[in-house]
């Protein structure tokens, strides 16, 4: 769909540029109106071609301003799994001491 877009932004302002320069679009003359569009034409056909997953806008957004994504979901999840194997870790050791404590001779 960036790909559909981008070419007609492309084509879209190079007519608007080249053959109606003059032409008033509400507060936008033809000429920088087209190359506007051509700009951002070019920009999404050159996003459409990188191999990585698309995002919307809100994720490149939140990306942008540095609030937790899906990236900060994972991070959590890591967190919260460190979490747990700490305190299995210290559940595992307080067995260990009471059984010592319990059982000296062991």
């Amino acid at each position: 769909m960036k790909r559909v877009f981008g070419v007609a932004a492309i084509l879209a302002g190079g007519v608007l540029a080249l053959f109606f320069p003059d032409l008033e679009f509400g507060w936008f003359e033809g000429r920088p109106f087209g190359v506007v569009l051509v700009v951002l034409g070019v920009i999404e056909l050159a996003e459409s071609t990188r191999r990585r997953k698309p995002k919307g806008i809100v994720e490149e957004l939140r990306e942008d301003f540095g609030l937790s994504g899906s990236r900060g979901r994972d991070a959590d999840r890591e967190r919260d799994r460190d979490r747990e194997m700490r305190r299995e870790f210290d559940r595992e050791v307080e067995r260990e001491a009471r059984k010592h404590r319990d059982h000296p001779g062991l």
